[in-house]
């Protein structure tokens, strides 16, 4: 049974009341993941100009966490029961979920997981920084800073001390979700 779900980034979004405000310590905020936004045609998450609205061909970018010693990550520890998780895992496709108990620093009590980039978004990342053709969504990136405000005054602060700064641009995009609905 999984108790909780941290989350670093979007998910914090998702606060509830049941929400408990933590660190994962021993890890560090990066742009780090990315989706090629031309694969699996319009019945997967896919991103579209919002100016022109074709699908642009680009690699999307998100926020991933790597090993870091001498840092720690804010987030929500979301409670989390076995009904919810394969949505949350499906949602989460470019990454992989893993205990982070031990890391955990904050008031949830039992098991806490999060999710990590998988190896090959990490690399398709790296590639499309090679490559030049890698940006951000302006609303994600919204959306994210949006989250951590919410949380309380001091969250938006200790999100840019423990987040390694944007290195590509954001560009104006509209998320389609599976179920085709846009954002």
């Amino acid at each position: 049974m999984i108790d909780y779900v941290f989350g670093y980034a979007s998910l914090v979004a998702l606060a509830d009341e049941k929400a408990a405000l933590g660190r994962l310590r021993g890890f560090r905020r990066s742009w780090g993941v990315a989706m090629n936004n031309w694969e699996g045609g319009a019945r997967v998450k896919h991103w579209l100009d919002r100016v022109s609205g074709e699908r642009p061909r680009i690699r999307v970018a998100y926020l991933d966490i790597y090993e870091d010693a001498d840092c720690a990550v804010n987030g929500l520890a979301l409670p989390i029961d076995a009904e919810r998780l394969p949505a949350l895992d499906a949602r989460e496709i470019n990454y992989r979920r893993v205990d982070v108990t031990a890391a955990f620093e904050g008031d949830a009590t039992g098991q806490v997981f999060t999710y990590v980039g998988l190896d090959a978004a990490r690399e398709r990342y790296r590639q499309g920084i090679d490559e030049g053709n890698t940006f951000v969504s302006r609303s994600y990136l919204s959306e994210v800073r949006r989250a951590f405000e919410r949380l309380s005054p001091e969250e938006l602060p200790e999100f840019d001390r423990t987040t390694d700064p944007l290195p590509l641009p954001a560009r104006d995009l509209l998320r389609v979700d599976v179920e085709g609905r846009s954002r």
